[in-house]
């Protein structure tokens, strides 16, 4: 199933890899960030049979990251 989630906290491709890579591990696939550096939001687009909140516990596992 293909989602979108908004994910504040994001601020370098560092933390796009990081999140891409978990996400990944979760099972989840076509993993697309677009990242606004400025703001530090990160669009994700991906699809994933995980629930919108299986996908926030995996991406706010992963540091200081919220899922809007």
């Amino acid at each position: 199933m293909k989602q979108t989630l908004t994910v504040h906290g994001m601020h370098c491709n560092s933390c796009k890899a990081l999140l891409t890579e978990a996400l990944q591990d979760a099972g989840a696939t076509n993993v697309t960030i677009n990242l606004d550096d400025k703001k530090q939001i990160g669009m994700v687009a991906l699809d994933s049979n995980l629930s919108k909140l299986e996908l926030q516990k995996v991406i706010e596992a992963e540091g200081e990251y919220k899922v809007k």
